[in-house]
């Protein structure tokens, strides 16, 4: 079984996680702004940051380039748009 889960993630990181992970329901997706685009979730799940590598729990939650494997904290998002 573990041997299973590391395949579903190592293929994850090859394709590029087009799809949200299964624990992340998108209520609603906002304009792409840049590379980022911010997809608001029904209830606040637990993810990691891949700009600032912190461990979040939020409904606001970004991605970069469109990739699910590639998520930004809200905070991280407002940064990056901010330094334009």
């Amino acid at each position: 079984m573990a041997s299973d889960s590391q395949d579903n993630q190592e293929h994850s990181a090859v394709t590029g996680a087009k799809t949200p992970p299964s624990n992340f329901t998108v209520v609603k997706t906002y304009d792409p702004k840049g590379d980022l685009t911010l997809h608001r979730l029904s209830t606040a799940t637990a993810f990691t940051c891949g700009r600032c590598n912190k461990e979040k729990k939020a409904k606001l939650v970004a991605t970069n380039w469109k990739r699910w494997n590639d998520l930004r904290c809200n905070g991280c998002y407002g940064k990056v748009l901010s330094e334009g």
